[in-house]
């Protein structure tokens, strides 16, 4: 199914992905994807997801123009998005990411947390939206909560 898209102020067409693979796949674990420029910001994430939540799988890149492939692969049930990065913006990812599965919880971590972006955010379907330098934390109790979710298929 192909749909028009507003993209960074363009029109594009885009061919809608598969269904996702999502919890609805008896054993798959949850799933997140980390899109973050810093590899320090992006690592530490990683490591505290993992380490506060072993049962959650988390994939990371560091480059908004290997983002969009790898969500294509992975097609996990989060990602957590930074606006800034290298290649693409933030808020392009986010639209293509709710464009082609708009079931995927999308978590903007910016330090960026100017109002106008997270109405933009808001306004573009982002589910929550976080300042990294006060709401670091909040991110990993987010997902905790989400792969809690009971898991319809299983």
């Amino acid at each position: 199914m192909k749909k028009k898209v507003k993209i960074g102020g363009a029109a594009q067409s885009a061919v809608a992905l598969s269904p996702p693979l999502h919890r609805a796949t008896p054993g798959r674990a949850f799933q997140v994807l980390i899109v973050e420029d810093s590899p320090i910001v992006s690592g530490r994430l990683a490591a505290l997801i993992s380490r506060l939540h072993p049962s959650i799988k988390v994939a990371v890149t560091n480059d908004g123009l290997q983002a969009m492939p790898l969500f294509e692969e992975l097609r996990p049930d989060a990602v957590v998005l930074d606006i800034e990065l290298p290649g693409s913006s933030g808020f392009d990812l986010l639209a293509q990411f709710k464009l082609h599965y708009p079931a995927c919880v999308v978590i903007m971590l910016t330090t960026y947390a100017y109002p106008e972006f997270r109405e933009n955010a808001r306004r573009l379907g982002a589910d929550h939206f976080f300042d990294k330098a006060m709401e670091f934390e909040q991110v990993t109790r987010v997902l905790a909560a989400l792969a809690a979710r009971p898991n319809p298929a299983a």
